[in-house]
């Protein structure tokens, strides 16, 4: 195995069924790990657990929207009571909009905020008990290079993804001492099920994403993974209260987005 103290931990994965959160959801399981699989879609839900299942996990499939907090609430003990504990959770979920401050409405910022930040909260409220009562463990965020940097018309989105890296930081000052490490990546433009639909839709435009990048292309959701996955491991027990950016050397030396239409 690539990564200790993982092998018989149960991980908790909101949007678990496809992109990143798949990868993550397979690493795991490779890596000896039990595994709740959490989706809005409780197709891509079930089939990420049976994939799990299949190569010996044990592993369930929770179809939920991470907006609804009595969903959330009904879901922690469903998982405690399958697998028999929480190790580790992972905030995947999120949603985006192509807008700016004008053009965006009210209900805009509600989706954003109630998906990108307050299903983390949330989330982390009502699984830190039972991972404290293992002794501590890990949560990990998915933020987003836009939380560090911004690209035109994503107003919203880059103020969601901001605060995901300020309340990582918050969560790991507030939850170390019960020996719970909280960390982010900031994942670069990578090729997830929805990216790879705007590639068909407007293959110009995505290209320039991939060329912003010194690697000339964009991330597989298994480069996504990898880093997720140590940030929980044994290998990253004095890591805590910080992000990490995975984008391919993007916000270290870019000049400029093109416009999403």
């Amino acid at each position: 195995m690539s990564y200790s103290g993982i092998e018989n931990k149960v991980a908790v994965v909101t949007a678990g069924g496809a992109g990143i959160g798949r990868a993550i959801v397979d690493l795991w399981v490779a890596e000896g790990g039990q595994v709740a699989v959490i989706d809005i879609d409780p197709a891509t839900a079930e089939a990420a657990a049976q994939s799990a299942r299949d190569q010996g996990a044990n592993a369930i499939a929770i179809g939920l929207n991470v907006t609804d907090i009595e969903a959330i609430k009904t879901m922690v003990p469903a998982v405690v009571a399958e697998l028999g504990g929480i190790d580790v959770l992972f905030n995947v979920a999120g949603t985006n909009l192509f807008k700016d401050v004008e053009e965006s409405e009210e209900e805009d910022w509600d989706l954003i905020m109630e998906t990108n930040v307050r299903s983390v909260s949330r989330c982390s409220k009502y699984v830190i008990p039972e991972i404290r009562k293992r002794g501590g463990g890990a949560i990990i965020n998915v933020a987003s290079i836009m939380g560090v940097i911004a690209s035109p018309r994503d107003a919203a989105y880059s103020t969601s993804k901001g605060a995901v890296i300020q309340l990582t930081r918050s969560m790991g000052a507030d939850f170390a001492k019960d020996n719970i490490r909280t960390n982010a990546i900031c994942p670069g433009f990578t090729l997830t099920p929805r990216a790879r639909g705007y590639l068909e839709r407007m293959p110009a435009e995505m290209q320039k994403l991939g060329n912003l990048s010194p690697m000339q292309r964009m991330a597989e959701p298994e480069e996504m993974a990898h880093p997720a996955v140590f940030l929980a491991s044994a290998g990253a027990s004095y890591i805590n209260g910080t992000t990490l950016v995975v984008d391919g050397g993007i916000t270290a030396t870019n000049t400029g987005f093109p416009v999403p239409g």
